[in-house]
């Protein structure tokens, strides 16, 4: 899946999320309830694929999914991390094709973490997308308030 079928599948599913479940969205729901919506939204768009939210392992020995980072100082860190939505085959990193990290319009923390979150996942665990969205919630959500930025991983060809 190119990244313009793939943007037009989370486009669907994001017309779905506001569609269906806008009084999540208004009342400003928690996070991982607004991402496990969306996550079963997208589950029947990608058949070849498993959508899961918060999943934590990786590989065929199911270790934790580590990635390195800078800490405040700048100096290396691992740290665990949790994607708050991933579309892979699970078991190995052969087949990771999306991973998202979802923040609601009305969390005031900066989207700088997460973007470099997502910038470790595609590099060290071999995501070939990574999307962030910062979603339109509170009493004013509108589904054309939803802000998204792609990250790239690497070319397929690379695994």
């Amino acid at each position: 899946m190119d990244r313009n079928q793939l943007d037009e599948t989370i486009s669907t599913c994001l017309q779905e999320l506001y569609d269906q479940d806008g009084q999540i969205l208004a009342q400003d729901i928690g996070e991982r309830a607004i991402c496990g919506r969306l996550a079963m939204l997208m589950g029947p768009k990608f058949p070849a694929y498993s959508v899961d939210i918060e999943y934590n392992r990786k590989g065929p020995g199911h270790e934790p999914k580590d990635i390195e980072m800078p800490d405040e100082n700048g100096a290396l860190t691992t740290n665990r991390v949790f994607p708050d939505i991933i579309v892979h085959e699970r078991g190995h990193n052969l087949r990771n094709l999306l991973v998202v990290e979802v923040k609601k319009s009305t969390n005031p923390v900066g989207d700088e973490y997460d973007l470099a979150k997502l910038q470790a996942l595609c590099g060290q665990l071999r995501y070939q997308n990574g999307l962030f969205l910062r979603l339109s919630t509170g009493p004013n959500s509108h589904l054309a308030s939803v802000q998204r930025q792609w990250v790239e991983g690497p070319v397929i060809g690379e695994f």
